[in-house]
């Protein structure tokens, strides 16, 4: 998994530093992880690269979140039932605080592709949203779309 890991940066110009808590720096493409030694550490880099290369990143934090744990569950080599309970419980700590978050939006308009990890969580698209902006449904990316778990060779 770790080697999945390093070969994904490596195909895709990021790099790797090493701390205690995820961050992804999109102007550096640059990801901070711990060392991946489980299924769920493995799920925590690949939700890292996903805030690099993953659907929704210019939205609110809740349809952001979502958009790099989409890309992390496509583009994993396995996805396992650990890894589920994982992401659904850092999820829910957006849904559960989101009026807290200065970035939050509020919960995404039903039928918007989010809600495919959202209702792992436990949300309802019923929930109240924040009217600042409208999440219509949006099409995949190409990128979201294409499985790129084995990196593809340079062109």
């Amino acid at each position: 998994m770790a080697m999945h890991v390093m070969a994904l940066c490596a195909y895709h110009g990021i790099t790797v530093r090493r701390r205690r808590k995820g961050l992804a720096v999109y102007e550096t493409r640059t990801i901070y992880i711990r060392g991946v030694r489980s299924d769920v550490t493995y799920a925590e880099a690949l939700h890292e690269i996903g805030h690099l290369l993953g659907a929704w990143q210019d939205s609110g934090i809740i349809v952001a979140e979502s958009g790099a744990w989409l890309w992390a569950m496509r583009n994993a080599l396995e996805w396992t039932p650990a890894m589920d309970r994982a992401m659904a419980r850092w999820l829910g700590t957006y849904v559960e605080t989101q009026d807290e978050h200065p970035r939050s939006d509020g919960l995404p308009a039903p039928g918007h592709p989010a809600w495919k990890v959202l209702s792992k969580t436990g949300a309802k698209p019923s929930r109240r949203r924040k009217p600042s902006r409208e999440h219509e449904p949006l099409p995949m990316a190409a990128s979201d779309a294409r499985d790129v778990s084995r990196p593809r060779p340079p062109r």
